[in-house]
């Protein structure tokens, strides 16, 4: 189908050929016009590949068996089919995930591949590496589903032999059900029981080396030596701090009463007897017992009082002072100040002695306390080998009494799986040969036309307009080359059927 162009003015430039509007596209009936005019190009296209893919799916394509089997898993602490499904919807989702991928784990895989062997799932046998050939098909084959809210678990197995998607969906699932007994009681009682012999070993062998390098270093507890080792360090450095600070206290002071010696005389005069006090005295006394017998103003107490303040005079002008009989010795200050010097001396000394006695238990202390810490390193990992060995030790005890104690209650009551129904050979098979036989068609019919609209318009557009102005203004239209059919169509190839004439108009 092509439209026919008609220009409304003697000098607009006619159209130039099919689909040559004012954008030169191409409209439905354009496009139905070139596949119509290379259907014999698309059929001979589609024949050939339309063969090719029906031999394909028949070579190909091989039916296929499915096994199906169904598991529930049960819920709560009753174990009947009542409570499957019951609970929490959440709680039920994880439950059911955790069940599937222990299901599909890639240990019940190897177990069921180490069950049957690679020629038994794969059936023929394989060159090279068939473990992991198997393997492949053990994982690509096996499939599971599960409807909402449900307990019960769908699996299937597809094979291209009935008998043999039994039998390894059923080794599947004996694989499974075993290893969901080991993994929910702790790989088994007798698993453990070796396990807990290797960790007492590991325990001992710990401990032994602990204990020898203790002995080595002339240790009994490492722990205690060094704080007691830290302790005394402490101690004896604040005892030297002390009497460091005594003896230079003691040195201090007794340099200072050296130094008040040099101007203290080592005798003095302890006294004087001039006599005069002695008649001053007298004086005094007479004067008293006069005072008993006469009046104040008798003549005999007025003359002793003359006498009196006569003495009192004279002692008074200084006259008296170093006269009589005077007496010498050392002087108390100095024999004072001696013997405190000696005592600050005899201390000085003594301290002396104590500073230099810590001084030399305090490096020795150090010594012992610089050898713990190079030590300490060594003895830390020992003794987190210990502790982490005596950890493992007590988990597995933990676990194998646990386990003794799931296994002594009842006999596969952890198990908590019911296997519903048990794989059975498949009657029917499920075969792709249709669908393989609709897919060819649709690629082929496509492809086909596909080619034809390509190779059309490149006869059409490309081949035409490559080709010179005298033989494209030859090309007949309807089979009839008229010279009233100008230039509208002198790009037009003879077999492009004309089904309607549209005329575009222009402003």
């Amino acid at each position: 189908m092509t439209r026919d162009h008609h220009t409304s003015g003697p000098n607009e430039a006619p159209a130039t050929g099919l689909g040559s509007g004012t954008r030169g596209d191409l409209d439905l009936f354009d496009v139905i016009a070139l596949a119509w005019s290379e259907k014999g190009f698309i059929a001979l296209v589609f024949a050939v590949l339309f063969a090719l893919g029906v031999a394909a799916s028949l070579t190909m394509l091989k039916p296929t068996y499915q096994a199906h089997s169904t598991l529930m898993i049960l819920q709560g602490d009753n174990p009947t089919p009542a409570t499957a499904g019951s609970g929490d919807a959440f709680i039920l989702a994880q439950v059911m995930q955790s069940e599937s991928q222990l299901l599909s784990s890639a240990t019940v895989l190897r177990r069921t591949l180490d069950a049957l062997g690679p020629e038994q799932i794969l059936g023929e046998v394989v060159l090279g590496d068939a473990d992991t050939a198997a393997l492949k098909t053990l994982s690509n084959s096996f499939s599971l589903a599960r409807e909402p809210n449900s307990s019960a678990i769908d699996a299937s197995y597809s094979a291209s032999s009935a008998t043999r998607s039994a039998l390894v969906l059923n080794a599947i699932i004996d694989a499974y059900l075993a290893y969901r007994e080991e993994v929910l009681i702790e790989t088994g009682v007798a698993g453990l029981t070796v396990r807990r012999n290797q960790a007492n070993e590991s325990v001992q062998a710990a401990q032994a080396a602990r204990d020898d390098f203790l002995l080595q270093h002339d240790l009994s507890n490492f722990e205690v030596e060094q704080q007691t080792t830290d302790t005394l360090v402490g101690d004896l450095t604040d005892r030297v701090n002390t009497s460091s600070a005594n003896l230079e206290s003691a040195r201090a002071g007794a340099a200072a009463i050296r130094d008040r010696l040099r101007s203290v005389p080592e005798n003095i005069e302890l006294y004087v007897e001039n006599g005069i006090d002695g008649v001053l005295l007298d004086r005094q006394s007479e004067r008293a017992r006069l005072l008993s017998r006469y009046q104040a103003g008798a003549p005999a107490v007025v003359a002793i009082d003359r006498e009196i303040a006569a003495i009192e005079t004279f002692l008074a002008s200084g006259t008296a002072d170093g006269r009589g009989q005077s007496r010498t010795g050392p002087n108390p200050v100095r024999q004072s100040l001696e013997t405190d010097l000696a005592t600050r001396e005899a201390n000085a000394q003594a301290e002396s002695s104590l500073l230099a006695t810590l001084q030399q238990q305090l490096r020795v202390n150090r010594d012992a306390a610089a050898r713990l810490r190079q030590l300490e390193p060594e003895f830390t990992r020992l003794e987190q080998n210990v502790v982490a060995a005596e950890q493992a030790a007590a988990i597995v005890a933990g676990q194998e009494a646990t386990a003794s104690a799931r296994r002594s209650s009842t006999l596969g009551g952890a198990d908590a799986v019911r296997l519903i129904d048990r794989a059975t050979p498949p009657l029917q098979a499920k075969s792709m040969k249709k669908l393989g036989l609709i897919a060819a068609f649709v690629m082929a019919g496509g492809i086909a036309l596909f080619s034809g609209l390509m190779r059309g318009y490149w006869r059409v557009y490309i081949g035409v307009r490559a080709m010179p102005a005298p033989a494209r203004q030859m090309q007949p239209i309807d089979g009839a080359a008229t010279a009233q059919a100008g230039p509208a169509a002198n790009d037009l190839p003879p077999d492009i059927p004309i089904l309607a004439r549209v005329f575009e108009r222009t402003a």
